[in-house]
């Protein structure tokens, strides 16, 4: 087919060639070619040839479509001209057709994320491009800036203007064009670049103070020496100096006179202030997200965040006031917030929200905020009673507010305030509160919360019942009161002292800081790959299968708790890169393939075998799918591994129970993909010996040889496999990035959907996508009540690109046809996924089930199912979670007419 297009290229018309250019392109997003299919030489030097001739064409869709292609035929780190094809890719940036700018820039950034190195001399086209009149063209533009900028970061820039020069860092200069563009006239564009603002690190605090104030502060001001001497108006009100020079300075807020210049335009001062301030929710959500993440990296830009992101809780949007709550969150776990009085009146105001969600978020933010005055703390007690009054679900999240209250406030609790909070009189005894109050409850563990000194000078006011209390209330809200609450409890009140050192089943776990998460995070993180290392490089043991059985389980037990240190580790502020989190999924495969190992030889159960493997499968090919920008030599390391289960599923059958046909099938595409996988790693690595003698062994057992010793012999050189495999050495770059989806829920029905069977069910979903290359393998699986799923594509008008491989799904019309139901309500379940092509299909459909082939399968049966096409492909799921909508049966009845007899 591929040779036949190629061929057809010679003699078509220009518009035909370009619907053949795009065929080519789907056939590579759909059927793999050019990567997994091997093309004739002379089909692909015609493919090049013509595509050169095309680049050149008048036409703007051709060359577009060319330069889409080109990229696919000839791809990055071919060993004839490895860079020859980036070079010409890049000369197409500055075409003079928008939609050709378009391509060339996309096509450098998807070679980027494929492993090629962008030049720190493409910058400055780069920085041309973001003033480009079409948005496409400046959403890849600033992408593009942000990968330079992060390849070269110390690369000097100098900024030359009025005869007066300075040198600038490029990641410095890059932020701050990045700057200017959320003030561009495209909500895309302007959400992208407060999105990218978010994953630049080290950036001078002088440009990062800037984001918060639209006048241009004067450390990134310089001073321009006047005119020379002698050239003086001599006119009402002279001077002696010189005199001022006219500068023409394009800023609208600036002076004609100046004697100045600007490290950066007017337009870039203010950047996140006029994010928080666009008309559009999704600018606002990015700016607050960018926010967050650079105030984890510097204290000094986190105090002035502080007062922006608490203004945001008047927004109008709920998802943008829950966004600025949990920015504010993750900034107080690293360092305590100081409120002033205006910030804490705008936080008790959002006490009162009505999604409960808000409120919990609210509950949090204050428990990592600290105010100076006793008058605030009773002001903030009094707005949680009325939350525990009109809110009583919230119990629990304000309990454990006021535990992280009673602690950052031990200076301000003093007597004046505990007889006021408590109603204690100081000439009166005073009437026991009621130990069921709930009010009274989270007043006892705010006080119990503060250090020991505080709590022994409160003792000396505090009534007796306050301290029996303790033991009934420790026990019914577990982990709200310190471990050492005994030590509260004066001495002469023995018995109570006695019940609370009485042990508990669940002691308190402490909290840890942000900086402690971290740097237990990166200490999992670098104890995995050790592991995963002296697994790659080990040797054979030499003494016997049972030291080997042994080392394997030692090791596969070692990295479970590695793993589970590094899930440990992980908390609500910390964060993770996507490269950590595929090299994370990647050793929870590792430890899969050293438990078959071990249990290989002696095949106890041959369903639990079967099952290993499914989850190896089905693991590998979840991380080559959900993983964009994955260099090469981690894809070969997949594909490798992909053997190795392919291998243990077909070592758990007993190939003397099938048909001879159908165990020659069976052993024929197992040794077909072992030869593909040869082939592949010869290339980049040296190849392993196991594989060499897989190999070796299958294309020997072609020769004519009795069949009843064939299976024997090859599944022995199965079994040599597994037990001499050893993964290939996985260590993705920190480009990579994990494919996502994030549903709305607001596209959810509140309500249970009312249908009849006899019409199709229209359900809506809206949905963002992040770094899906393909949007033709993008399908919404659709589970029925019956627990069937069906897998739809949406249609392209539903489709729309956000920013490069990132798309909005706005589904409005899923079509889903419902059986007779028994008349009781149901749910149906969405979630969207990715079709990923196999690579062996028919073996690779029962693998990925975990499912054996049935001994009565027949050849029949194979070679139709071989055929196929739903084998293809299988669905991996990329959102975080399922949408559930319920749906009510109704039964149909049509309006009376004029005819129907009443």
């Amino acid at each position: 087919m591929v040779a036949g297009l190629a061929l057809a290229l010679t003699a078509a018309e220009p518009s035909v060639r370009c619907e053949i250019y795009q065929a080519l392109g789907t056939l590579y997003e759909v059927k793999g070619i050019f990567a997994t299919v091997a093309i004739p030489d002379d089909a692909r030097s015609t493919l090049d040839v013509a595509i050169l001739s095309d680049l050149n064409h008048s036409k703007h869709h051709l060359r577009s479509a060319a330069l889409a292609l080109l990229p696919i035929v000839r791809p990055h780190g071919h060993r004839a001209e490895p860079n020859a094809v980036f070079n010409t890719i890049c000369s197409y940036a500055a075409d003079a057709h928008p939609k050709v700018r378009q391509a060339a820039l996309g096509a450098i950034l998807r070679q980027h994320m494929m492993g090629a190195a962008l030049p720190v001399e493409m910058y400055d086209e780069c920085v041309v491009a973001t003033k480009d009149d079409f948005e496409q063209v400046r959403l890849v533009a600033i992408e593009l800036i942000w990968a330079i900028s992060s390849a070269f970061p110390e690369y000097p820039v100098t900024i030359e203007k009025y005869d007066t020069a300075e040198t600038i860092r490029l990641l410095d200069d890059a932020f701050v064009k990045l700057c200017d563009m959320v003030n561009d006239s495209s909500v895309i564009v302007r959400q992208r670049a407060c999105a990218i603002l978010g994953r630049y690190r080290d950036v001078k605090h002088s440009f990062l103070s800037q984001t918060f104030s639209k006048q241009i502060m004067s450390n990134l001001r310089r001073f321009v020496p006047r005119g020379p001497r002698g050239k003086s108006n001599k006119g009402r009100g002279h001077h002696s100096g010189p005199p001022k020079s006219s500068i023409p300075t394009p800023q609208g807020d600036a002076e004609v006179d100046s004697d100045e210049f600007r490290l950066l335009d007017s337009g870039a001062a203010g950047a996140f202030v006029h994010g928080l301030e666009d008309e559009y929710q999704e600018v606002r959500d990015a700016a607050i997200e960018s926010i967050t993440e650079l105030s984890i990296g510097s204290t000094e830009f986190a105090a002035k965040a502080v007062d922006f992101l608490v203004d945001m809780f008047n927004d109008s949007s709920d998802r943008v006031r829950l966004c600025a709550i949990r920015a504010l969150v993750a900034i107080g776990d690293r360092s305590l917030i100081k409120l002033t009085e205006e910030q804490l009146s705008i936080a008790l105001s959002a006490m009162k929200d009505a999604c409960r969600t808000v409120r919990e978020s609210i509950y949090a933010f204050l428990a990592v905020s600290v105010v100076a005055q006793p008058e605030a703390l009773t002001k903030l007690m009094a707005a949680m009673k009325s939350s525990l009054d009109k809110y009583p679900d919230d119990q629990m999240p304000i309990y454990r507010a006021l535990m992280a209250l009673g602690l950052s406030h031990s200076n301000v609790i003093n007597t004046a305030f505990v007889r006021a909070l408590l109603g204690i009189s100081e000439h009166y005894l005073s009437r026991e509160a009621r130990i069921d109050d709930t009010v009274y409850a989270g007043n006892v563990i705010l006080l119990m919360n503060t250090d020991l000194p505080t709590r022994h000078e409160l003792a000396t006011i505090l009534p007796d019942y306050v301290f029996s209390h303790l033991p009934y209330l420790r026990d019914k809200y577990r982990g709200c009161f310190p471990q050492d609450i005994v030590q509260s409890v004066p001495s002469e009140l023995g018995f109570v002292r006695q019940m609370l050192e009485q042990p508990r089943d669940d002691p308190a776990i402490a909290q840890i800081s942000l900086d402690d998460r971290q740097r237990r995070q990166s200490s999992a993180l670098a104890n995995i790959r050790s592991v995963l290392s002296l697994v790659s490089d080990r040797e054979e043991l030499r003494d016997g299968e049972d030291a080997e059985r042994t080392w394997q389980i030692e090791t596969a037990a070692l990295l479970v708790r590695r793993i589970g240190e590094f899930e440990h580790s992980l908390g609500n502020a910390a964060t993770v890169q996507q490269a950590d989190s595929v090299a994370v999924e990647y050793a929870r495969v590792i430890e899969l393939v050293l438990l078959v190992q071990s249990r290989a030889v002696a095949m106890l159960r041959r369903q639990e075998h079967i099952d290993l493997a499914s989850k190896i499968m089905l693991g590998l090919y979840k991380i080559e799918a959900r993983s964009v920008g994955l260099d090469p030599s981690c894809r070969l390391a997949v594909v490798y591994l992909r053997l190795f289960a392919h291998a243990a599923w077909l070592h758990a059958h007993s190939m003397a129970r099938y048909d001879t046909r159908l165990a020659e099938r069976m052993l024929a595409e197992f040794a077909l993909r072992a030869k593909r996988t040869e082939q592949l790693l010869r290339d980049r690595f040296v190849l392993p010996s196991e594989l060499a003698d897989l190999v070796q062994c299958h294309t020997e057992s072609t020769d004519p040889q009795p069949a009843t010793d064939q299976p024997e012999e090859t599944d022995g050189s199965i079994l040599a496999f597994i037990a001499k495999f050893k993964p290939l050495v996985f260590s993705p770059l920190g480009r990579c990035q994990l494919v996502s989806a994030n549903c709305s829920k607001t596209a959810v029905a509140r309500r249970p959907v009312e249908f009849n069977h006899v019409f199709p069910l229209h359900l809506s979903l809206t949905a963002s996508l992040a770094w899906v290359a393909h949007r033709s393998k993008i399908v919404v699986m659709v589970t029925m009540p019956t627990n069937e799923v069906i897998a739809l594509r949406p249609p392209p008008s539903a489709l729309k690109p956000l920013a490069p491989l990132h798309w909005l799904l706005s589904w409005d019309a899923i079509p889903v046809s419902l059986p007779l139901s028994s008349g009781e309500s149901t749910a149906i379940g969405l979630t969207i996924a990715l079709k990923h092509t196999v690579d062996v299909p028919w073996s690779d459909s029962f693998i990925v089930k975990g499912t054996m082939v049935p001994d009565t399968y027949r050849i029949e049966s194979y070679y139709t199912a071989a055929g196929d096409l739903s084998r293809r492909h299988i669905c991996i799921p990329i959102a975080d979670s399922n949408l559930s909508i319920g749906v009510n049966p109704v039964e149909f009845k049509p309006p009376p007419s004029s005819f129907t007899r009443i």
